[in-house]
């Protein structure tokens, strides 16, 4: 989908649907890599938003890779990666559907503020740590809001690096800005209008869960595996 002449979203299958993602390709820099139809890419520059999975399938792809120097370990090993998870060999049925995944060495990091250029446009880092302690968001030229996974479906927060006040945290400082549109890497392009109230929305699904955790809790019931008003749901229910 072409966002202007040098940029184009690559949407994921069904719009990212994990365990795909969507991703944004400005001139020769792609940022994320978890869609199908970015596999036969040959990108100058892969921009990693974190080291999930589905965010850095294309890595092996390019020749620079960036990403925050707080998930570039977990980016550059298998098994920080998967120790980051906490899950042992289970975490090999999340790889199995990239088959061109590579950990590789990240080439830079950027941080907080940095404005990254390509050809006419940039590209702002704004650090939001919570869904991993590195996760960036990035405003392309003042008007697009790449999201990463802060994803306004499902506020996820289950591995080693994850913390809940930080994404609450980063959840109100995207609150303040106010971009033209805003792409998630899992799910539909929204109006930047609707931006706001679609990340109070999120917000409340955190302070929901929490409540419900209580809850059970104050019951003398054990709330692991409660489904998703619980955090601990594993990666694997959403290949079923």
């Amino acid at each position: 989908m072409r966002l202007s002449d040098e940029i184009f979203l690559i949407y994921g299958r069904e719009k990212g649907k994990y365990p795909f993602s969507n991703c944004i390709l400005v001139e020769d820099c792609l940022i994320d890599g978890g869609s199908e139809e970015d596999w036969n890419l040959k990108p100058e520059v892969v921009i990693n938003s974190h080291w999930h999975e589905d965010h850095i399938a294309m890595n092996g792809a390019a020749k620079i890779v960036l990403a925050h120097e707080m998930d570039a370990k977990a980016i550059e090993s298998k098994e920080e990666f998967k120790r980051r998870y906490a899950l042992g060999e289970e975490v090999e049925l999340f790889l199995s559907v990239y088959p061109h995944i590579a950990f590789r060495k990240v080439d830079a990091f950027f941080e907080d503020g940095d404005v990254l250029v390509y050809g006419k446009n940039e590209i702002e880092v704004i650090h939001t740590p919570g869904h991993s302690a590195g996760h960036c968001c990035f405003l392309i030229n003042g008007e697009i809001l790449f999201l990463g996974d802060i994803d306004l479906q499902f506020p996820w927060y289950g591995c080693l690096d994850s913390n809940v006040a930080e994404l609450v945290n980063s959840i109100r400082l995207l609150k303040k800005i106010k971009p033209k549109i805003a792409i998630p890497a899992h799910g539909e392009i929204l109006n930047g209008k609707e931006l706001e109230e679609r990340l109070s929305q999120y917000e409340e699904r955190i302070a929901a869960r929490d409540r419900k955790i209580k809850e059970l809790v104050n019951r003398g019931e054990d709330p692991v595996g409660k489904g998703d008003n619980i955090q601990a749901v594993s990666r694997t229910e959403t290949y079923v």
